[in-house]
């Protein structure tokens, strides 16, 4: 049983900012997750998202507020531990971090919850790391650095990495980016078999409403580094809502598959414009 296991909250955000300079990327975060809960976090570009995400996970530093994560804040003796149960994808981070690093060396890394491979690791270790590289059909780019891969297969190092301790707490950052049909497919494929084996807690981010499926039945709305609004997931993805929330006007549409798109009401198309 973890050891947060009498907290209901995995993750307890409060009035939590990031400053840089004079400029805010988040200010006044109050956020809530329990455990076994699934959020989706949706917002468009500088929104805020990956900077909110690289806090929880542990990575990045914030200026004002509060944060717990599985019922402790983090300090320098249990940050290692927390980042452990935490299973973080996300290129917008790691892209920044990583790039003549080995692959193999890179899944590694997440036993100790440092950016790096530590010298701990056993031959169960990386078997264990080349079968999940190999799932995820990147097992022959074990030897490669990180920086001659292919966008897509960066990702899947990345979710091996995250997936490599079993964790507690899944962030997803915008991980479909570019992954092609068959590997998205893959990914939710992954994603759904955890919610119903293990229980995971996770959080998706996405700037893409048809990615968001009946799984993540919560939804945080970012804007400009404010908590827009949050609740139940079809509350949050009203026309009315996403109106208000977008600045445009539009239509919350539902297809057969319970997909959810929008449609952009405009006054003048491209086609209007050019010449005929």
């Amino acid at each position: 049983m973890p050891a947060y296991a009498n907290e209901t909250n995995v993750i307890e955000v409060e009035k939590l900012a990031c400053k840089i300079g004079h400029h805010y990327l988040l200010n006044n975060i109050n956020w809530k997750v329990k455990q076994g809960e699934h959020w989706a976090v949706y917002g468009m570009n500088g929104c805020g998202k990956t900077t909110l995400l690289s806090i929880i996970a542990g990575f990045k530093h914030y200026t004002a507020g509060s944060l717990k994560v599985f019922g402790e804040a983090y300090n320098n003796q249990n940050a290692l531990e927390i980042r452990k149960k935490i299973g973080f994808i996300s290129s917008s981070f790691f892209d920044k971090k990583y790039s003549r690093e080995g692959v193999l060396d890179i899944v590694l890394s997440a036993k100790s919850g440092v950016l790096g491979r530590e010298y701990d690791t056993t031959l169960d270790d990386v078997k264990y790391a080349m079968a999940l590289l190999s799932a995820l059909h990147v097992g022959d780019k074990s030897n490669k650095q990180f920086d001659m891969l292919s966008k897509g297969e960066r990702q899947s190092v990345l979710i091996a990495r995250a997936l490599f301790n079993e964790p507690e707490l899944l962030i997803l950052d915008e991980p479909c980016n570019g992954l092609d049909v068959y590997k998205r497919a893959s990914l939710f494929q992954v994603i759904n078999e955890l919610a119903k084996i293990r229980n995971v807690t996770m959080v998706y981010v996405t700037q893409h409403i048809e990615e968001i499926g009946p799984l993540f039945d919560h939804t945080l709305l970012l804007r400009n580094g404010y908590v827009f609004d949050k609740g139940n997931t079809d509350e949050m993805f009203t026309t009315e809502k996403l109106t208000s929330f977008l600045g445009y006007d539009l239509e919350v549409k539902k297809n057969e598959a319970n997909k959810r798109t929008i449609q952009i009401k405009a006054d003048m198309t491209v086609a209007d414009i050019l010449r005929k």
